[in-house]
């Protein structure tokens, strides 16, 4: 029933998009004012520019001015200090995000799309998607991040039941020349990097007038020994050394290093335009979870990255923009866990658990849009064929590999999506937007998504967005198929995770003044979470254990669809810019409420109700000076500790001071300092981690300089 009426539909799209095609061309369907505010753009919601109060969503757009003004270096930094209502909580491994109620241990960022120029990041072996300097791309190159709020991703096909983060880099115009940046820091720091930029008109031949090109291409690394840390000490019934030791916690030095490589391409020749990044980050665990060695530099994960696109795009004859995309992406995980255990393998007192995941996205896409009067139509397919392989396996000292612990599959993997969206605008004070689309994922079958908004515009600066959406998350290829011979076994029926959104947003731009309010009430029902096996009643998916009896797999972790989240909030954004000075203030409350498969709702662990940021900058051109903070309230713990209280709040503020002036050559100097006021703060950790708590990190200083020719 789904695929007939998802064929409809789509069939009824290209007939409408056959009589779009035969009207004459108009004006820019969504024109952009040339102040501040107004001007702003965001691509990432409909997959074309339109203004933010345009958008069937709530939208945050951080611009290049403001990423460097308040020295935001990652994702996570925006998110934590420049969003209404999003967060991230740091485990020494990744930062992982959260927002409007919803926090999930163990999620890694699999419900957020993460996205460069369009370009969907998270990878399909485990939907991961890096916020930190695992995303590769320093934030010196990026032009803008548009936040949008809400399972939104419905031209994507999914795995967006947070919101979208789409990251927006400078072309090779606007950094035009050559630039290197050198930064050093405290726990022995160094940033570098190096790039290029530039753009012209080639010859023209004939009566044909010369191509444009655009070129931007960098080149850097990044190395940290990390914070030295002293976790507080307990207790445990496992070793913590391998002298045998039960005591986790202590002084630690060089666990929390972290090196990040990277390397960027962005070129365009006329109506082509080529993408790609490369890189690798290794990072250390300090907080040593899974009950693995305490305080080793052995303990890490590395993940390398790689992507190449080519992307055309056209505009034809009856005001037609036709683009096609053809793209491979490659990721490799990486894991390496040091365990001193004497009882898993006769004759060793220690091991080492290594888990890798290589995974080969290939695909491409087909987009039309085109409009006519007050309609503006968006319909293609996007296709990706997933090449997924999982290694897992002990080895010892000498090199050898645990008898029966090595497991090697390939996972099969892939995403099909159609869609289309139709965004009417029958009068200067409204905007309908009208949207679906239908995906089939493996795994995770096949799925139709909705989407509705209604956009009143009482005058020309304000927008009143009354918004509806369904959004839905396949299963990862890890979740439904990982196992290993110590705990967990797969579940090939997982099901997928769907949300359904209401929300109600306000917007008001003004030429220097800008702010917005939302409501939302959202129900994610079928929430994946890892379950524990106590009868073989409560295995899924038909699995046996090696002897074939299921009483062996008692005590074994199973990824299960089990329970449903119901959250509800509002949040305030407001942003001002006048002459030299500008600022911004953000304010949400969300509560989430988790209801088990078999048990009564409780309130979500981990998931901070108040959540503020702010910041204020001064720019008089030479000199300017920023400071940005943020407030995270307290949090509950998991219900299986068993702890009474919650975690406790903490603010945390940044500072920068930047020096513009030319020697020879344009020169801008700057001072960063992290944590200023050194504030202690925590977040709840999950139950693979042995403290209840993970600590932020603590202040942290650099200087650098970035020098133009």
């Amino acid at each position: 029933m789904h695929i007939r009426r998802a064929n409809a539909a789509l069939a009824f799209a290209f007939l409408a998009l056959a009589r779009v095609a035969s009207a004459q061309s108009v004006e820019d369907f969504f024109d952009q004012k040339s102040d501040w505010f107004a001007s702003e753009t965001v691509e990432g919601a409909s997959k074309h520019a339109e203004a933010p109060t345009q958008t069937p969503a709530t939208v945050t757009v951080i611009g290049r001015e403001d990423i460097e003004l308040y020295g935001f270096k990652t994702v996570a930094d925006i998110l934590n200090f420049a969003s209404i209502g999003y967060f991230t909580q740091n485990d020494r491994r990744y930062d992982i995000a959260g927002g409007r109620g919803l926090f999930f241990f163990e999620d890694y960022n699999t419900r957020i799309l993460v996205m460069l120029n369009g370009h969907p990041l998270n990878e399909p072996w485990n939907n991961f998607a890096g916020l930190g300097r695992e995303m590769m791309v320093p934030f010196d190159l990026v032009e803008r991040v548009e936040i949008v709020y809400g399972p939104s991703s419905l031209l994507y096909g999914g795995y967006s039941l947070f919101g979208i983060v789409n990251v927006v880099t400078r072309s090779g115009s606007s950094m035009s020349g050559a630039r290197v940046r050198a930064e050093q820091g405290t726990w022995q720091t160094t940033d570098a990097a190096a790039t290029w930029g530039g753009s012209g008109t080639l010859q023209s031949k004939g009566d044909q007038p010369g191509e444009t090109w655009d070129v931007l291409v960098s080149a850097g690394y990044y190395r940290s020994e990390g914070e030295d840390l002293s976790l507080p000490l307990i207790p445990v019934d496992y070793s913590t050394d391998y002298d045998g030791g039960t005591t986790f916690g202590g002084p630690q030095s060089g666990t929390d290093f972290e090196k990040s490589p990277y390397a960027f391409l962005h070129a365009g020749r006329g109506s082509f335009t080529f993408t790609a990044r490369t890189g690798s980050r290794k990072k250390g665990i300090p907080t040593a979870p899974y009950e693995i060695v305490y305080g080793s530099p052995e303990e890490y994960v590395r993940d390398t990255k790689s992507f190449a696109e080519l992307r055309w795009d056209r505009t034809l004859a009856l005001g037609v923009r036709l683009s096609a995309r053809a793209f491979r992406d490659w990721y490799n995980y990486y894991e390496h866990d040091p365990y001193a255990d004497s009882e898993s393998y006769e004759g060793y007192d220690r091991y080492d658990f290594i888990l890798d995941g290589d995974d080969v996205d290939t695909g491409g896409e087909l987009r039309l849009t085109a409009q006519r009067g007050a309609h503006f139509l968006t319909a293609g397919v996007e296709h990706r064929k997933r090449d997924i392989v999982q290694t897992s396996y002990s080895r010892f000292d000498d090199g050898s590999i645990a008898e029966d612990s090595y497991i090697r599959a390939s996972l099969p993997g892939k995403l099909t999506v159609l869609y289309l969206q139709e965004e009417w605008r029958p009068s200067d004070h409204w905007t309908l937007v009208a949207a679906g689309n239908y995906a089939d994922t493996e795994p995770g079958g096949q799925k139709a998504q909705p989407r509705l908004a209604a956009i009143f515009h009482p005058r020309d600066d304000i927008a009143i967005k009354a918004l509806y959406g369904r959004g839905y998350r396949p299963p990862s290829a890890f979740e439904a198929s990982y196992e290993d011979t110590i705990s967990y076994i797969a579940n090939p029926a997982l099901k997928s995770e769907e949300i359904t959104s209401t929300e109600l947003s306000v917007m008001w731009q003004k030429r220097s003044f800008a702010a917005q309010a939302y409501a939302f009430d959202s129900q994610l029902k079928g929430l994946i979470r890892l379950t524990e096996i106590t009868s073989p009643e409560d295995i899924e998916g038909g699995v046996v254990g090696p002897s074939g009896n299921p009483e062996d797999l008692i005590g074994y972790v199973q990824y299960q669809s089990n329970g449903d989240v119901a959250s509800h909030g509002f949040g305030l954004g407001l942003r001002s810019r006048k002459q030299a000075l500008r600022s911004y203030l953000n304010v949400a409350w969300a509560e989430a409420a988790y209801t088990p498969a078999d048990g009564e709702a409780f309130d979500l662990p981990a998931s901070a109700n108040w959540l503020a940021s702010g910041g204020l900058a001064w720019d008089a051109g030479v000199w300017a000076a920023s400071l940005s903070a943020r407030y995270v309230g307290s949090q509950s713990h998991d219900a299986s500790r068993e702890i009474e209280g919650t975690t406790g709040s903490f603010v945390e503020a940044n500072t920068r001071l930047l020096w513009r002036t030319r020697a020879v050559y344009p020169v801008t100097l700057y001072l960063d300092v992290r944590n200023l006021f050194d504030s202690d703060g925590g977040t709840a950790a999950s139950t693979i981690y042995t403290p209840s708590v993970i600590p932020i990190e603590g202040r942290r200083l650099s200087v650098g300089a970035e020098l133009r020719f």
